[in-house]
C-alpha cells in the first residue's frame, strides 16, 4: 500500500442548497480517505484515529559456493543483515525445505517473463518451461506465465499452483510478433514496461523470482514492416545501490530499482547456447541478485537452476527501524562462511503494501472467515473500486464505501466512549490467490452519548486506496462495527493492462460530494503524505454507491493517458460522454464534442477529467455512460460505466 490515510467528517449537499461550480478539470491526489455524511458543518466531531501497522520485512537469500553449489545446513547464527549498512536483529528465519517457522509464509512466486520468439525457440521453451512448470508448480510456488508482444502488450496467467492451468497457457501461446500500433518507435519504452512489469509483481506479497526470456525478433520484423528501432533504455540517473540511506525513489524509468523495490530477482536465459543474453538483461540480473541462466545443448534444463536454488532458499525477517514514508534503505546479507556469495533481496522501501508479509492476526482471520462466507452479513453496505495508472502502468485502485446506517459498539475508555470498525479488504485472482489485501482499524471517540447518537445518524463514507496488477479479480471488503455487526460487500475489478505506447482511459469514477478545503490544510496534508482529491478549493470523493440523486452533487471523474514519446507537434484530443438507457439504449444526454487540447503537452501525459453530469434532467432509472477519447494521432479509447437515479 503506498498512501496514507486521513480522516474527516463533512455534510453533503441538502436539497435547495446550491451546487458548486461546474467542474471541468482537476488533478487527482492519492488518499484513503474516511468521511461522514449529513449533518451540520458546525457540530462538534468525534476524534478519529487510524492503528498503525508494523509488520517485518522478509529479506530472501540464497547461498552458493565457489562452484554455483547451493549451500545447505545453514542456521540463523550464521548470517548478518545489514539496513543501510547497519546490523539488524533477525527476529525470523526459515529455509524452504524446512518446518515453517512461526508468522513466516514459506510460499514462493516464480514467473516466466516471455518476448516474442521464433518459431525454432518457441518450441525448446514450450517445452522446457512445460517440464519447469510439472515438477515445480505447487501450494508452495506459485507460478505465473508471462508474454509480451513485439508493442509491449501483456498476456499473463494469474499466479497459481495448477500446473494444468499452466501448461495451457503455455500450449495457448499468443502472437507475440503480430500487434496494433507501431512497437516502440523511439526506442524508450523498454525500460518503462519493465518498470510497468516490475510495480505489478510487487503487488505480490513476498520474493519474486522471474525466469526472463528477451524477444528474439528485431521490432521491426515483429509490426508488418513498421519501421522501429530497437529498444534502448531511457537516459536516467543512476543512483548507486549502496549509496546514503532514507532516499526516496520515484523515477518510474529506472526498472532495476523498481525491480529492487519490488523484491524481485531477474534470471535471464541465454538466447542460444553460448551466446549471452543482452547487456541491459545481465545488468539487471545483478542488480536484482539473480544471474544468467545457461541455456546448456538442447535447452530443456535451461531452469534447472532456478528451481534448485528456490529449493535452498533462506528466509530472514526483522523489523526495520524508523523512517520517512517513501524512503529506500539497501540491505546486505553476509554468511559466516568463506568462499560463498550471497544473493537476494537487496532493498527496503518504506511504502505501506497491499497486504502483510506475515500471517494474518486473529482478529483479521476472524474477518476473513466473514468474507469467505456467503451472506452479506447484516450491516447494508455499497462499495465502488475504480482504477487510474500511474505513470508506469500499475493500477491505482480507490475504494470507496459506504456505510448508509451505521452501528458501533462503544465502551468507556479514559471518561470517552470508544469504538472501533475493523475492515479487511481483498482482491482475489480468477485462482483464487489473493492478488491485494489491506486491513484498518478505525477508532472512534465520543465525548457523550449525544455526540454518539449524532454521529449514527448519518452515513460513513470510507476510502482506501491500494495498487495491484492489471488484471481480473473479485473485489470482497468485510467491516465489523460490534460484536455481532458486520457487512460483506462484493464487487468485480476487471483491469486491462496498461500500454505507454498507446491511448489510455482510466475508469470512470462518480463522485457525489465535494467539500471546500482551504490551501493551508491541503498543503498540509500533502506534507504529511496524506493526498486527498482536490480541485480549485474543493476535497472530492468518490463514491460508493452508484445511486445518484436529482437535487445533489453528481461528477464523473476519469483520466487520459497520451502515449509516451509520440513524436513532435501538438496533439489534438477530443472527448464525449453520452448517457444511454441502460433497458432501451435511448440516448438521454450527450455532452458533444469537448476539446482537452490544451492539456494534451508533450509533458502532461496524465490528463485528469472531471465533468458534471446533468442529473438534475434524468427521470429515475439505469443509466449507461459511455466515453469515448480520441487523438489527432489516430488513438481512441473508450471506457462504460451504469450508474441509477433515485
Amino acid at each position: 500500500m503506498t498512501s496514507q490515510e486521513t480522516s474527516r467528517r463533512s455534510s453533503t449537499q441538502h436539497a435547495g442548497m446550491r451546487a458548486p461550480r461546474r467542474s471541468a478539470l482537476f488533478l487527482l491526489l492519492c488518499s484513503p480517505l474516511l468521511a461522514q455524511t449529513g449533518g451540520s458543518s458546525g457540530a462538534k466531531t468525534a476524534s478519529v484515529t487510524l492503528a498503525p501497522e508494523v509488520q517485518p520485512v522478509l529479506v530472501d537469500a540464497v547461498v552458493t559456493g565457489e562452484k554455483d553449489e547451493p549451500i545447505h545446513g545453514l542456521t540463523e547464527k550464521d548470517f548478518h543483515l545489514l539496513q543501510d549498512g547497519k546490523e539488524q536483529a533477525i527476529t525470523g528465519f526459515q529455509t524452504h525445505g524446512g518446518s515453517a517457522a512461526p508468522g513466516l509464509s514459506r510460499q514462493q512466486h516464480v514467473a516466466l517473463l516471455i518476448g516474442a520468439q521464433s518459431d525454432g525457440d518457441r518450441k525448446w521453451i514450450q517445452q522446457a518451461a512445460a517440464k519447469f512448470v510439472a515438477g515445480n508448480a505447487g501450494p508452495n510456488r506459485l507460478m505465473a506465465v508471462i508474454y509480451t508482444d513485439a508493442c509491449y502488450n501483456t498476456i499473463s496467467t494469474p499466479f497459481t499452483a495448477d500446473a494444468n492451468q499452466l501448461q495451457h497457457a503455455l500450449d495457448a501461446w499468443p502472437d507475440l510478433v503480430h500487434c496494433d500500433g507501431a512497437p516502440d518507435p523511439d526506442g524508450n519504452l523498454r525500460p518503462l514496461y519493465y518498470a510497468q512489469v516490475a510495480k505489478g509483481l510487487g503487488q505480490v506479497l513476498g520474493h519474486k523470482a522471474v525466469a526472463l526470456l528477451v524477444a528474439n525478433l528485431a521490432p521491426s520484423a515483429a509490426a508488418e514492416g513498421r519501421k522501429a528501432p530497437e529498444p534502448v533504455a531511457a537516459t536516467r540517473k543512476v543512483r548507486a545501490r549502496s549509496g546514503g540511506n532514507a532516499e526516496p525513489h520515484q523515477d518510474p524509468f529506472d526498472m532495476e530499482l523498481e525491480f529492487r523495490k519490488a523484491d524481485v530477482s531477474v534470471y535471464p536465459a541465454e538466447a542460444q547456447a553460448g551466446v549471452p543474453a543482452p547487456a541491459w538483461a545481465l545488468d539487471l540480473a545483478e542488480a536484482t541478485g539473480g544471474h544468467e541462466l545457461s541455456r546448456g545443448s538442447d535447452g530443456l534444463g535451461v531452469f534447472d537452476p532456478l528451481a534448485r536454488e528456490q529449493d535452498e532458499t533462506y528466509t530472514l525477517a526483522y523489523v526495520p527501524r524508523l523512517s520517512a514514508e517513501g524512503s529506500c534503505h539497501p540491505l546486505k546479507v553476509t554468511v559466516n562462511q568463506p568462499g560463498v556469495t550471497v544473493r537476494g533481496r537487496n532493498l527496503y522501501c518504506n511504502v505501506r503494501q497491499a497486504g502483510p508479509v506475515v500471517a494474518a492476526k486473529p482478529k483479521e482471520n476472524e474477518l476473513e472467515v466473514l468474507a469467505a462466507s456467503a451472506g452479506a452479513g447484516n450491516t447494508e453496505a455499497s462499495a465502488s473500486v475504480p482504477f487510474f495508472y500511474d505513470p508506469s502502468g500499475v493500477a491505482r485502485v480507490t475504494m470507496a464505501l459506504e456505510i448508509p446506517s451505521p452501528v458501533l459498539d462503544p465502551t468507556d475508555l479514559n471518561g470517552k466512549l470508544h469504538a472501533e470498525i475493523e475492515v479487511l479488504g481483498m482482491a482475489y485472482s480468477p485462482g483464487g490467490g489473493v492478488a491485494a489485501r489491506f486491513t484498518h482499524k478505525l477508532k472512534f471517540d465520543f465525548d457523550s452519548r449525544r455526540q454518539l447518537d449524532d454521529f449514527l445518524r448519518h452515513p460513513i463514507h470510507y476510502e482506501r486506496q491500494f495498487e495491484v496488477a492489471p488484471g481480473n479479480y473479485r473485489f470482497k471488503v468485510v467491516f465489523r462495527s460490534a460484536k455481532d455487526r458486520f457487512g460483506v460487500v462484493e464487487a468485480p475489478l476487471a483491469i486491462d493492462p496498461f500500454n505507454a505506447g498507446q491511448l489510455s482511459l482510466s475508469a470512470i469514477a462518480l463522485s457525489r460530494d465535494v467539500q471546500p478545503i482551504s490551501q493551508e490544510a491541503a498543503q498540509d496534508e500533502a506534507e504529511k503524505g496524506k493526498n486527498p482529491l482536490i480541485y480549485r478549493g474543493n476535497r472530492i470523493a468518490i463514491s460508493g454507491s452508484d445511486v445518484l440523486s436529482k437535487t445533489g452533487t453528481a461528477e464523473a471523474y476519469f483520466e487520459v493517458y497520451e502515449p509516451f514519446a509520440s513524436g513532435a507537434g501538438a496533439v489534438q484530443l477530443t472527448m464525449r460522454l453520452r448517457l444511454l438507457d441502460a433497458q432501451t439504449n435511448q440516448p438521454a444526454w450527450n455532452s458533444g464534442d469537448i476539446d482537452l487540447s490544451a492539456l494534451a503537452k508533450s509533458s502532461n501525459r496524465v490528463i485528469p477529467v472531471a465533468l458534471k453530469l446533468p442529473v438534475a434532467n434524468l427521470p429515475p432509472g439505469t443509466y449507461r455512460a459511455e466515453l469515448i477519447v480520441k487523438d489527432s494521432a489516430g488513438g481512441q479509447a473508450a471506457r462504460s460505466m451504469e450508474f441509477r437515479m433515485e
